[in-house]
């Protein structure tokens, strides 16, 4: 059974996923928000190496 330190990497992957989507469907004639985009990427790797180290 996945510890919570699990449940919050997984629950910041799915932030990050959320952040890169909603910068892409905002995305206006010069591309995506580079910000929203940034956070987005930074947020997914965070719960990324948050959950393989729960489980490695």
């Amino acid at each position: 059974m996945p510890g919570a330190l699990y449940y919050v990497g997984r629950g910041l992957q799915l932030l990050g996923m959320a952040a890169l989507l909603e910068s892409i469907l905002i995305a206006g004639p010069m591309g995506p928000s580079p910000r929203i985009f940034g956070f987005g990427v930074a947020v997914f790797l965070v719960g990324h190496f948050i959950v393989k180290r729960t489980t490695g």
